[in-house]
């Protein structure tokens, strides 16, 4: 094992092995990340996916529930998991959060890029409940900086729509049992903040992409879990739009192996979220 330091006048060790990384951050613009660098050339940049965590989950529960770093070691590109300020992300449900995440993100990615580990036209977002809402954020506030982004269980937040935002590839995974983030949308009048139903925040993108009603759709049931997926993807697009519906599947991050659980809801093991979000990341090429 080995330890580099790779951030601009940052403390981050990152410890690397002939077979794949491992990675313990220290601090980024104080606060907590962790990095896993899958390439086996650490001289030249590669594409990064950064990872955001939920609500009330951090750095390493996100990288325990989504296994990219599996996916990273395969592919050979980084994967990067920060943490939010009281373990939440300002993704424009709460006007009155004065949290500069946007900023703290964007200092991220140009740090990544300067520092010649990230590909400058391939850095990705993947986020889980409201970090899947800061993906939608950076999305419609710095779209330049990200290349496309992976919305796991979360909608449109109501006061956040960004309808008239630019067009920016996206994939969207959402269970129809979900019971944090309603299928059907959440009322305004809710302390997690309203947003979309599953159906209108679809068609919020398919207006910003400039996709046509046309699509190319996939069934998978492959598990006999009562649970099966669609793989829809849109045609006709200025910016690639894909949506993977889930049915029978909660809240949880969804990829195989996974228990069902009371908070959370069903798990289906039908759909690997972190795989399919590199594919779609890799298909922008």
């Amino acid at each position: 094992m080995f330890g580099r330091s790779i951030f601009i006048g940052l403390v981050v060790a990152l410890c690397a092995s002939v077979v794949g990384s491992a990675a313990v951050a220290e601090r980024f613009l104080g606060r907590k990340i962790e990095i896993f660098d899958g390439r086996k050339d650490t001289t030249k940049p590669a594409p990064v996916v950064i990872v955001l965590h939920g609500f009330l989950a951090s750095s390493k529960s996100i990288r325990r529930a989504a296994g990219f770093d599996r996916v990273a070691e395969q592919n050979e590109f980084v994967v990067v998991y920060p943490n939010g300020r009281f373990r939440g992300w300002n993704d424009g449900r709460a006007p009155a959060n004065r949290f500069d995440d946007v900023g703290y993100l964007s200092a991220l990615v140009r740090s990544l890029i300067d520092e010649g580990i990230a590909q400058k036209d391939r850095v990705f977002m993947a986020g889980h409940s409201n970090g899947g809402g800061m993906a939608m954020r950076m999305a419609c506030d710095r779209p330049g900086l990200i290349a496309g982004i992976a919305v796991i269980a979360t909608k449109v937040p109501k006061k956040y729509p960004c309808e008239n935002g630019p067009a920016v590839p996206a994939v969207f995974f959402y269970g129809t049992d979900d019971p944090i983030a309603p299928h059907s949308g959440r009322s305004s009048q809710s302390r997690l903040g309203g947003t979309l139903s599953s159906g209108a925040t679809i068609n919020v993108w398919k207006a910003r992409n400039g996709c046509s009603n046309t699509a190319e759709v996939r069934d998978v049931n492959k598990w006999q879990d009562d649970t099966r997926a669609k793989i829809i993807r849109f045609r006709d697009c200025k910016a690639r739009l894909t949506y993977v519906e889930i049915e029978g599947h909660g809240h949880a991050w969804p990829r195989p192996g996974l228990r069902s659980t009371r908070l959370q809801g069903r798990a289906s093991q039908e759909i690997d979220a972190a795989l399919l979000s590199y594919e779609f990341f890799e298909g922008l090429r």
